[in-house]
């Protein structure tokens, strides 16, 4: 249903038709009206008998809602013209933790109104294609990408590709059912659930509404909130912060879909930092403090419940990433030096500067952030960066790690219980003057070392450095380590897997390339090769 919310309304006809359902002005709204959806299809079905199980189909970046809303087992769509594998992924573990509600996939082979169907004489639409449509590799990559990440259904939207006849009578599986009896021959033998080792959240706020561009057809051209709100600056963060965290996550063509045979580069993306989850601002402390580290996406309305779960959270010994623009409380900033180590001004240092000067703002506007202290994943200590506002924070007991050089603070740390909170000052760490949307690469380097906190660490072979065109994610499965990869690349790839979980023995559970031990446990790294477009599990048990 979120596909068909955000499409409808961009459709007069559409939106003229259910009314009700775009009558909302604002954020918290569209939530509502969406969820209010949700919730009324589960009570229909709910209503049928004891037992009825409602699945909710998203697709887009709206799962939360799914599970909010009464969801049982929420379910998305995969492949077909949609956004990324490893978002959708990173909504659902996140989403699964925050709710405690089982999930699931997919997997939709649709690409340009074709499926692929090896026999035309048995599927005799014209849709069916032999060739066009999605590959088997693409659905091996989202069936191994979901088991690792907790998924509990599994399975794929038509019969066609399937199924074919046999030379001599009778039928026979295709290679997308081979593909699918493959993975379920492997699973059936590890029936036990996976439980993700994510170290990083990223935590939005639950009226958030946002969603990627370039869907179907082009039919969505911008980013939108719910479907009908313009995405505003503070959006550029979350999408910003995404395409560090997943390169090339988002189509950057809008025209991609015009080009008979060509399919966007967005589908799958590689994971330099590991896997990630996204969860909502309702979260409880509890589940939030199984997170090593949380940081704060987008516009966030500060409320004393949130404040106080995210104080839990650090004070528990959890690592928080903020932005000084996100601790307010509808309009008003809020002050917690306790909690911060520092105060917030009521306005940037930049603001009384002539509207006059503007044009000649590079003799004056910050576009440096200089490291002070050493901070995980920041190797530079001067840089520079696009021009940027930030916001007047004057410390108290928190320590100034980063400035512009002219001593105004960039980038604070302050213990807070047996964790830490790291409180930025640029406006959303992330959209300089006049809408250059260009990520701060100062504080893209500390995401990327706040979630490369796990136990587990996967480089390219040899070194210390991301592996090119490959994705994975850790689970715990029983007392196995269960470490699924994919490689999006059209070229083999030879990646390290480290490991410091303690463990004496892995083995490769699914793939048909090598293993070999490069260094023996307690901290052992193993080295495994990754056919083009293919897929490995290592599993390593205790």
């Amino acid at each position: 249903m979120d596909a068909d919310l955000l499409q409808s309304a961009f459709r007069v006809s559409a939106r003229t038709r259910i009314p009700g359902i775009y009558r909302f002005t604002d954020r918290a709204g569209g939530r509502r009206s969406f969820e209010g959806e949700l919730a009324r299809i589960a009570r229909v079905y709910h209503a049928y008998g004891p037992g009825i199980r409602y699945c909710p189909n998203l697709c887009v970046s709206l799962h939360h809602s799914g599970f909010r809303a009464g969801g049982d087992v929420v379910m998305a769509e995969l492949l077909e013209a949609l956004p990324n594998t490893e978002m959708q992924l990173a909504y659902l573990r996140g989403g699964a933790r925050q709710f405690g509600k089982e999930w699931g996939v997919w997997v939709s082979p649709w690409y340009r109104g074709r499926v692929p169907g090896e026999d035309k004489e048995l599927w005799k639409g014209d849709y069916t294609q032999p060739t066009g449509a999605h590959t088997v590799s693409s659905l091996r990559r989202c069936l191994y990408l979901s088991y690792g990440s907790g998924a509990r259904v599994l399975t794929v939207q038509q019969t066609e590709p399937l199924l074919a006849r046999k030379p001599g009578g009778g039928y026979q599986l295709a290679t997308w059912g081979r593909e699918l009896k493959g993975f379920w021959d492997f699973a059936r033998q590890h029936p036990e659930p996976l439980r993700p080792m994510v170290p990083l959240a990223l935590l939005v706020d639950k009226d958030n509404g946002w969603a990627p561009g370039h869907l179907h057809g082009d039919w969505l051209d911008h980013q939108t909130i719910w479907g009908k709100l313009p995405a505003e600056r503070s959006d550029t963060m979350l999408a910003a912060f995404l395409d560090v965290l997943l390169p090339g996550c988002e189509r950057a063509e809008p025209d991609w879909w015009k080009e008979e045979g060509r399919f966007y580069p967005g589908y799958f993306s590689a994971t330099p930092a590991g896997a990630f989850d996204i969860v909502s601002s309702d979260i409880q402390a509890s589940r939030l403090g199984q997170y090593p580290a949380v940081v704060l996406m987008a516009d966030v309305d500060m409320t004393p419940r949130l404040l106080n779960t995210l104080r839990a959270y650090v004070k528990g010994g959890g690592s928080l990433y903020l932005n000084a623009c996100q601790m307010r409380h509808r309009e008003d900033f809020v002050q917690d030096p306790t909690f911060l180590g520092a105060t917030i001004g009521m306005g940037s240092y930049f603001d009384e500067v002539p509207q006059a000067l503007m044009s000649t703002r590079r003799n004056w506007t910050p576009n440096r952030i200089v490291r002070r202290l050493p901070v995980a994943g920041v190797t530079e200590v001067d840089m520079l960066g696009p021009w940027y506002v930030a916001q007047d924070v004057q410390p108290t007991t928190a320590e100034v790690v980063a400035d512009d050089g002219a001593g105004h603070p960039v980038l604070l740390r302050h213990r807070y219980g047996l964790g830490t909170v790291y409180l930025s000052t640029p406006e959303y760490m992330m959209e300089g003057f006049n809408g250059i949307k260009s990520p701060l690469g100062f504080f893209a380097g500390l995401v990327r070392g706040l979630a490369s906190s796990g136990p587990v660490a996967v480089t390219a072979s040899g070194t210390d450095q991301p592996a090119a065109d490959v994705s994975w994610v850790a689970a715990r499965q029983a007392d196995d380590t269960v470490i699924s990869l994919a490689n999006h690349g059209k070229a083999e790839r030879t990646v390290d897997v480290a490991y410091s979980g303690g463990g004496a023995e892995a083995s490769l559970d699914v793939g048909s390339g090598t293993l070999a031990v490069r260094q023996a446990p307690p901290k052992a790294i193993y080295s495994i090769s990754l056919g083009p477009e293919d897929v490995a599990v290592v599993r390593i048990r205790k």
